[in-house]
């Protein structure tokens, strides 16, 4: 990878190479990282080759979820090694969605909720398909101008076929059809009680339940405490609020902080830590480990929050040497 700018601006840029503290507690915790993702990836193969499967269809949903969160946790662990901490609260805010997601489904009635899951991306297709591949709305006269005709007529065959196959695949389980006619349900419920009838939506964990937003399901699966946290602080980075963060003041006025700022790293790699060790452990009793299964986790899990912590404070010690041009 060419980074050229790196060296042309190295006067906005800090580099962590440059500082060996700072490398050195980066790198404590990549290590802590690095061990989770590893529980991870070995539950993942354990699932995968067979030895600790349950449901198939269950299973399946569980090892999808476990590899974007081994996913989202590798790319919070890429950007903490350049010192990018402040974009890594987007990812940690997507990950902290699948967790909640997946805790929520091995909660309860999880055949149903790992059903609902499943199906809703197929809806989704579906429905945005009904506005991109409609020759009369907007975005079909915008296709059909850049395409052309035989190429939109193309597309929407496409997704007819798309739309066949989720009607056979809905037939393939009693559970899946079960899901299909509870969305109906919910869906014709919702738009007698609203003004917009044509966009009335509804999220897929309200067709396997009565919670009806993000808070509702935070707070079904224990995690009420951080909803303020997650989604008030974190929202200024997911809704580009943040830029006049990147000034500092004090008694000699004000002065521009480092792009790859080092401070503030703990908050991010504490709730990644937390939630991700919270809902493995959700995983081993889905599983159904035996006793010396669970004292072996719990060795680990005393190890690793030991060592969480030590690399959490250390984070949050670091400060910068020097901003990158006072005022």
């Amino acid at each position: 990878m060419q980074n050229s700018y790196l060296k042309v601006f190295d006067n906005l840029f800090f580099n962590v190479e440059k500082h060996d503290e700072v490398k050195e507690i980066i790198e404590q915790a990549s290590y802590v990282l690095d061990s989770v993702i590893t529980r991870f990836g070995e539950v993942e193969n354990e699932m995968t080759i067979g030895t600790s499967r349950i449901d198939d269809f269950v299973d399946t949903v569980i090892i999808l979820f476990i590899r974007k969160i081994m996913e989202q946790l590798d790319s919070i662990n890429v950007l903490y090694s350049v010192s990018l901490f402040e974009p890594a609260q987007i990812i940690l805010r997507s990950l902290i969605e699948n967790i909640v997601g997946l805790e929520f489904i091995l909660k309860d009635h999880t055949q149903k909720r790992a059903a609902a899951y499943y199906l809703e991306h197929h809806y989704q297709e579906l429905e945005k398909s009904k506005i991109y591949f409609n020759a009369e709305s907007e975005y079909g006269k915008l296709i059909i101008a850049q395409k052309g005709t035989d190429k939109f007529d193309e597309d929407c065959q496409k997704i007819e076929k798309k739309r066949q196959a989720l009607e056979r695949l809905i037939k393939s389980k009693a559970v899946f059809q079960e899901t299909d006619i509870a969305r109906k349900k919910k869906l014709d419920a919702k738009k007698k009680h609203s003004r917009n009838k044509k966009k009335v939506h509804i999220q897929w964990y309200e067709v396997c339940s009565n919670i009806t937003s993000i808070y509702g399901l935070m707070k079904e699966t224990g995690y009420e405490k951080y909803y303020d946290a997650i989604y008030g602080g974190l929202s200024f980075e997911s809704h580009g609020l943040n830029a006049t963060m990147g000034m500092s003041v004090d008694k000699n006025g004000y002065s521009m902080k480092w792009i790859r700022n080092p401070e503030g790293g703990g908050t991010t790699f504490v709730l990644a830590c937390t939630f991700s060790i919270g809902v493995l452990h959700k995983i081993y009793q889905y599983l159904g480990d035996g006793k010396s299964e669970i004292a072996e986790f719990k060795v680990f899990f005393e190890d690793f929050i030991k060592k969480r912590d030590i690399a959490s404070h250390n984070l949050d010690m670091i400060r910068s040497t020097s901003d990158n041009g006072s005022k």
